[in-house]
């Protein structure tokens, strides 16, 4: 078992040695520092600047727009000195804002880093980053900061989705309540409504809660019943009926109804609350795996720091590499220290986070990673009967009374004395059997029998006192025989041995006993669950073929009678070896106890326990993994169990079993991905930059695309168990990043790997397929920046992008640029044709550019206006249905046609938009270029036109649409003011071309 730790969370997060510092040891030098700090308000800058998203979208705009102006320092030379100075000085100041927005919250980091003696990766890695300066690639620092910056805020916003917003469970829990009186007849005072604070109101308060109000505390209903939402707890939105006795955690919806619930606990100790706070310092329990990691990460960190300062110290002696420069020592000291990090490895546990965080939003609160680990491993499950194969809602069914050896049975309203001592007896007790006695109680006018002295619960046996003077007992038939007049026992236990339900005996000194006969259900949950925790289905990934050594070893524990396990087990398919009933909690204690040394040996070696978390608390806490069911996280089920499964009633606890056990094996084996990735990341990218293939940038690349990766890999526990997808603008941000890193990360370990290859082969295949690989690139390159170069793509595409799904979205823009790529192969080839037969005109070929621009234009616009007036999707159906079946008319061709007509006419715009003069501009380097080149330069051209356009295509749609969700009106405007800004300026290109007219 993962220990027993306190009810108190702190407390035991403090045992797990989890326990976050208060603060670092402080120092003179930090205390410098903080005066130095506040005094410039610098500490406030770098805490404004750091995770700010507006912040870093401008580090980013401005590294662009310096690496622009750097372009065009470099191919500038000597004909344009202004323009070429101008450019230095623009790359010069956007370079220095990018270090100061980027490089601030990094350099007041390391700084208190270094006061306080602090030299880790983390350091030296961003004084490598500022190293760059003195290197003279200032524009390599700025990429790496602007890398920083998006890498740490992609990794903050995954690891606080991994943990989720927990507190969200009690937040949207409402801050008032309306605490009432009761009248006479037990209604509620309507009048005496008062609202007040949830914080302040005191326990035993009752709380008046109406249809459509949510229950501000944990409480229990007294009057009334209702339909009963809590979703927010257990993720299960269809709600349950809640009577008399029942109770309701804080933050459930009542759906209909009226009722009046007395509140059980404070609102910190509210159900959402203690979730939260249970599933947050689960979380900070580190698992076997990370504490192992953090003492090989340290190792690590230390040879990787004395591999970095040897290299850069012999490299220049022994290798005769300059010290300084691009590729020299320092610089692939630098590039090996960023690439060797272990970020990737150190975040690899995140995966316990996720999975624990996934499960609380599903109800199921687990201990930590200790807990997960055990589960993955368990090979035997030894399952409680009642609550668990059961629904546990019991119901008393008769009454049989003994009486100078005969039997009376009656109904237990008709026995009122014997149901009246035992309600005195279980009136403050939870368990099934109290509340069916309870339940029998009500509407019956019993005696009175006073209260009862002397109470004692004798665990797995039942209670006692005293009533009227009178020893009592109430509960197993052993132990109420003891005070059984001589000769009733062998009575009962005749009746006892018949009796295929769940009984209770209730005994009274000096009077004959009372038998209460009780009936519960099966669980219909039950059989799958078990089934599939037999077979190791619950395990065993969709690709692996049936295997019995995944499956569990499945045994019942009960106290109830044989014949009313047996018949359990068998709706079940449970053998009858693997029965075990009659049982006391010391029995159930042994039990769990052989079960473990029979699979110790296995596989799977560990012993689960599943149980109430109350009567069951000795087999929980003994064995490696208990899991308690029950439908509050009360303090007696988590003080024992490891895991919680938090239900709107306790018959849903085993169908979560499975799952349990399936986010387990799924844990470990992300684990092991994550783990796998990071060490191929380490090694495939420290060696080349250590080597000087890698360029310093690339190494950073591939070292924070990594560790992003680790991350993401693990937050995918969300989406599969947590059902919480991802943000929209961490998904953004997420796929902006992932796809510059594998771009970037592509390009140069392709480059470098053909390099490699073709040096051994031969020089000049080296060199042909060099070259034919940078065209490709370059094509690339220059496919997907046309997209963005002129006006006229905008004002084509924005009408495509109103109206159909995003997906249509993308493959209309692809399939415009597809014919913009025709339009562009055409002009080309005519252009090449008559070339030598028709005189080169510069005007006249400005005029036709203009007048394919505006033809292109103008069909566009019409075809917005068409869409944007449903004659794109416009149809005529109707249906009528005989004899309970159901079909339908309609002009099914007419939108197929429609459909078929504005596919087409997409294609066609795009192609007359190809048919253009400056078509020949990007397709100029193409005609200089050998074959081999040329070819490949054009096809990564048009792939790269192709994909540009569908992805502006999709962007666009997906901002019209946001806007649409707020504003639906206002998107119809788009859709018409685009068109007709497409229709104006082509009427207006068009006229232009006709009469020679020049636009500015």
């Amino acid at each position: 078992m993962d220990g027993a730790p306190s009810a108190d969370e702190d407390e035991f997060v403090s045992q797990a040695g989890m326990m976050a510092a208060v603060g670092e040891p402080r120092s003179r030098a930090t205390a410098a520092l903080d005066a130095i700090f506040s005094a410039t308000g610098l500490v406030r800058v770098a805490d404004f600047l750091r995770g700010n998203a507006i912040v870093a979208a401008v580090s980013w705009g401005l590294f662009i727009v310096a690496g622009a102006a750097r372009l065009a320092t470099d191919v500038g030379g000597g004909g344009g000195m202004v323009e070429t100075a101008t450019a230095a000085t623009v790359a010069k100041a956007c370079t220095i804002m990018v270090y100061a927005l980027a490089g601030t919250p990094e350099f007041v980091d390391v700084t208190y880093e270094l006061a306080l003696g602090n030299v880790n990766i983390h350091v030296l890695t961003t004084l490598a980053v500022f190293g760059t300066v003195l290197l003279g690639c200032a524009m390599e620092g700025a990429l790496l900061l602007v890398l920083f910056a998006l890498a740490h805020m992609v990794e903050d916003r995954l690891t606080l989705h991994a943990r989720g917003d927990l507190k969200a469970l009690w937040s949207t829990v409402p801050t008032t309540a309306n605490v009432v009186k009761l009248n006479a007849d037990g209604t509620p005072d309507l009048a005496s409504v008062t609202e007040v604070p949830a914080a302040e109101v005191d326990v035993g308060s009752l709380i008046f809660v109406k249809a459509g109000q949510q229950v501000p505390l944990d409480g229990t209903v007294v009057h009334g019943s209702a339909l009963v939402s809590i979703q927010h707890i257990t993720g299960e939105a269809l709600p349950t009926m809640k009577r008399y006795g029942d109770e309701i955690p804080a933050g459930a919806m009542n759906t209909d109804g009226v009722l009046v619930v007395k509140s059980l606990r404070s609102s910190e100790e509210s159900t959402p609350a203690r979730i939260a706070r249970l599933t947050e310092a689960a979380q900070r329990r580190r698992p076997k795996v990370s504490r192992l990691l953090d003492d090989i990460g340290d190792r690590y960190s230390k040879a990787i720091l004395a591999t970095t300062f040897i290299t850069m110290a012999l490299a220049p002696l022994v290798l005769g590499i300059p010290f300084l420069g691009q590729g020299g020592a320092m610089y692939r000291s630098f590039a090996f220290l960023s690439a060797a990090a272990p970020c990737a490895l150190l975040m690899s546990p995140l995966v316990y986070v996720a999975a624990i965080g996934a499960m609380a939003r599903r109800g199921v609160l687990i201990r930590g990673g200790l807990t997960l680990d055990a589960l993955a491993e368990v090979g035997a499950v030894a399952l409680d009967k009642t609550g668990t194969i059961t629904t546990g809602q019991m119901t008393c069914t008769r009454v049989t009374r003994f009486e100078n050896g005969a039997q009376h049975q009656t109904s237990p309203s008709a026995a009122s004395k014997a149901l009246a001592y035992a309600v005195t007896l279980e009136g403050g007790s939870s368990h099934p059997i109290a509340r069916a006695v309870t339940q029998a109680a009500q509407g019956v006018v019993l005696p009175d029998v006073g209260a009862v002295s002397s109470y004692k619960v004798v665990a797995g046996s039942g209670v006692e006192g005293t009533i009227e003077g009178k020893r009592a007992r109430f509960g197993s038939s052993a132990f109420a025989l003891e005070l059984c007049e001589e000769g009733a026992d062998e009575c009962l236990a005749e009746v006892i041995a018949q009796e295929g339900e769940i009984l209770s005996v209730l005994a009274v000194e000096g009077e004959g006993p009372a038998l209460f006969t009780f009936s519960d259900t099966l669980n219909s949950q039950a059989p799958a669950a078990v089934e599939s925790l037999r077979n190791g289905k619950c395990r065993r990934a969709w690709w692996q073929p049936p295997d019995e050594s995944h499956g569990m070893e499945v045994i019942m524990l009960t106290g109830d009678n044989q014949t009313s396990a047996e018949t359990m087990a068998e709706a079940i398919n449970l053998k009858q070896e693997n029965v075990y009933a009659g049982l006391t909690p010391s029995q159930k204690l042994g039990l769990v106890e052989t079960l473990r040394e029979r699979v110790n040996s296995r596989k799977y070696s560990r012993v689960a326990m599943v149980g109430d978390g109350i009567n069951d608390a000795p087999a929980l806490a003994s064995a490696d993994v208990g899991v308690a069911i029950a439908s509050t996280p009360s303090d007696a089920a988590a003080s024992v169990a490891d895991v919680l499964l938090v239900t709107k009633d306790t018959s849903g606890g085993i169908a979560q079993l499975p799952e349990l056990f399936r986010i387990a094996q799924s844990t470990r084996a992300v684990l092991r991905q994550n783990i796998a990735l990071a060490v191929v990341s380490i090694v495939g990218s420290a060696i080349p930059a250590l080597i000087g293939a890698f360029p310093l940038w690339l190494a950073v690349i591939l070292h924070e695309g990594a560790t992003v990766m680790v991350a993401l890999n693990s937050v995918r526990l969300l989406v599969t168990f947590g059902r919480q997808p991802l943000s929209k603008s961490t998904t953004l941000v997420l796929t902006a990043f992932t796809v510059f890193c594998c771009l970037g990360a592509a390009y140069t370990l392709c480059s470098e790997a053909i390099a490699i290859w073709f040096s051994t082969v031969h020089v000049t295949h080296w060199i042909g397929v060099s070259m034919a690989f940078k065209s490709a690139w370059a094509g690339l390159l220059a496919g997907c920046l046309h997209t963005l170069t002129g006006p006229d793509h905008l004002a084509a595409l924005t009408p495509l992008t109103v109206g159909p799904s995003r997906a249509q979205n993308a493959l209309m823009g692809a399939l415009w640029g597809f014919g913009h790529n025709t339009g562009q192969i055409l002009f080309g080839c005519i252009f090449i044709l008559l070339r030598d037969k028709l005189p080169l005109n510069m005007d006249l070929i400005g005029q036709w550019g203009q007048g394919i621009v505006g033809l292109t234009l103008v069909i566009i616009g019409a075809m917005g206006f068409w869409e944007s007036v449903g004659g794109h999707s416009h149809s005529h159906s109707h249906s009528h249905s005989h004899d309970g079946h159901s079909h339908s008319h309609g002009d099914a061709s007419v939108p197929m046609k429609r459909d078929t007509n504005f596919i087409s006419w997409t294609y066609i715009t795009g192609t007359i938009h190809g048919l253009q003069p400056d078509s020949l501009f990007l397709l100029l380097p193409a005609m200089t270029l050998p074959r081999v080149e040329a070819i490949s330069f054009l096809a990564t051209f048009f792939i790269g036109t192709i994909f540009a356009m569908g992805t502006y295509t999709y962007c666009i749609g997906a901002g019209t649409a946001a806007l649409e969700k707020n504003n639906p009106k206002f998107v119809s405007y788009i859709a018409r003011g685009s068109s007709a800004v497409a229709l104006g300026f082509g009427v207006l290109f068009i006229i232009s071309a006709v009469f020679g007219l020049e636009l500015v």
